[in-house]
């Protein structure tokens, strides 16, 4: 395998990309017939278009089903805003420049809601709810997630990461997706949730946090919501699983809650303290809320992580320099890495291995939304109620901002690079009020658990590379490798 293949194809199929990117239509809205001088109102303004390389518009929901990042990066290559129809969907509109992420996300965002996919899913959890509710949650969990809370997790990290890989031998073969899943469920629930996880047991708890993943497998998604599929049915029961881990948490935390949910050192004492205390404008009251928010909790705060390591140690694994050069850093470090390691510079270079991973491969692929009104968007009409989607896969492979946009480059991250950059091309955790609450912890376990993983270890990718030259996608609510690929671990 070449080194010099980064994700998304070699050389050639860069060239071609940016080639077609050069060719793509003028960007000016689409010209109508009406009179000089005649404002054209949103109802005259032409829906987006269909784009050719997506095929008949019957094709469009199999193409999805088969896999949605290939959907939505050709459609992407040649329009910054198309549509692509799914049965049982209707037109799903795909936003694909940055100007459209900073619409949705910041300068409009009230004119966007949430789909109701997410209520289905995650109940009244963070994630789904809107508003001033979402604003009281917010402001509630927010005191775990801020900097000084999120570096006081660091030894906790670093604890359980060396506690499962320092069982890896020189030789194994690792599922990786599988083990890292495991990990960074690990380092969530000791570190958010208060309590260990066995490493050769809680395997309820493991398999209900992945089933999570199933309601949006695109082999279910585009299907009426009343359509049993057996993806749904798994989800439904992780769900259940969780709900009930979630109740014997609170449970136990109950038994001695803080006085001052302000005091809480972990997510289970905080709700435990607003359900003792009665604190109703925390937006989360009942056991119903308490219960949806830990089961979002467990779905966003790991799964990231477990995508970003991954892709991460198959970047390092097909980049022998870059592999050489990380190792070095890791290896200066005085011991095991901290948040002071991070803080002094001491890991900069693994941070722009997590940063480079994240641009390729970012957890969240796309954020979909629902139009509240009547919008436009470069010309074209998206009406009120239709479903949109901002594609940060494509978005973050656009070659009017990063050049060779498909190649794994860590050293195109400088000061310079980061301050000329337009403020929506790179935003994997989303952006605006509700940029990711996790984004610091994830970013803080991902680069210690890389660089802890790093002091130790070689891994080697054993699997077939996709056709694209890139590893194999399995793009579900978030972007995952395929299962089952396997990495040989070698002690350094």
């Amino acid at each position: 395998m070449s080194s010099d293949a980064g994700p998304g194809g070699g050389r050639g199929a860069a060239d071609d990309r940016e080639r077609r990117a050069r060719r793509r239509p003028d960007r000016s809205p689409p010209q109508s017939d009406v009179a000089p001088g005649h404002d054209q109102s949103a109802a005259e303004r032409p829906l987006p278009p269909y784009p050719d390389s997506l095929g008949p518009r019957v094709f469009h929901a199999a193409q999805w089903m088969r896999d949605p990042v290939d959907l939505l990066d050709r459609g992407g290559t040649d329009h910054d805003v198309f549509r692509a129809h799914l049965l049982g969907v209707g037109d799903w509109y795909q936003l694909c420049h940055p100007d459209h992420s900073k619409r949705v996300l910041l300068a409009e965002r009230e004119k966007f809601r949430k789909s109701e996919d997410f209520g289905i899913a995650f109940g009244d959890g963070l994630l789904t709810v809107e508003g001033e509710t979402w604003t009281r949650q917010r402001q509630t969990l927010q005191p775990l997630f801020v900097r000084e809370s999120v570096r006081g997790a660091a030894g906790t990290m670093v604890e359980q990461v060396k506690r499962r890989v320092d069982r890896w031998t020189d030789g194994q073969r690792l599922a990786l997706q599988s083990e890292l899943t495991d990990l960074t469920l690990d380092v969530l629930f000791a570190a958010i949730l208060g309590r260990e996880l066995a490493l050769d047991g809680d395997e309820k708890v493991r398999r209900a946090a992945e089933a999570l993943h199933d309601w949006f497998v695109p082999t279910s998604y585009p299907l009426p919501q009343w359509i049993p599929t057996p993806a749904r049915r798994r989800f439904r029961e992780g769900k259940r699983t969780l709900q009930q881990e979630a109740d014997r948490l609170l449970e136990e935390a109950a038994r001695n809650p803080p006085d001052d949910p302000a005091e809480a050192d972990d997510l289970m004492r905080l709700l435990a303290a607003l359900r003792e205390t009665d604190a109703v404008d925390a937006g989360m009251p009942s056991d119903e809320h308490l219960r949806d928010q830990m089961v979002t909790v467990i779905f966003a705060g790991h799964d990231t992580t477990t995508t970003s390591l991954t892709f991460a140690l198959w970047a390092l694994a097909e980049h022998p320099e870059v592999r050489e050069r990380f190792h070095a850093e890791v290896d200066a470090l005085d011991g095991p890495p901290t948040a002071e390691d991070i803080e002094a510079g001491r890991l900069e270079f693994t941070d722009r291995v997590v940063t480079e991973t994240l641009r390729l491969f970012p957890p969240v692929y796309g954020l979909p939304r629902v139009a509240d009104r009547d919008v436009t968007v470069d010309g074209y009409r998206v009406p009120e109620g239709e479903r949109i989607n901002v594609v940060l896969y494509r978005i973050q492979r656009d070659p009017r901002f990063f050049d060779r946009p498909d190649e794994f480059d860590p050293d195109r991250w400088t000061d310079e690079f980061r301050q000329s950059l337009h403020d929506f091309a790179y935003a994997p955790f989303g952006g605006g009020p509700r940029i990711c609450i996790g984004r610091q912890f994830a970013l803080l376990e991902a680069t210690l658990a890389l660089a802890t993983i790093g002091r130790d270890y070689e891994l080697y990718y054993l699997g077939e590379e996709g056709d694209d030259g890139g590893p194999p996608l399995s793009p579900q609510m978030t972007l995952r490798m395929e299962a089952g690929q396997e990495f040989l671990v070698t002690e350094r």
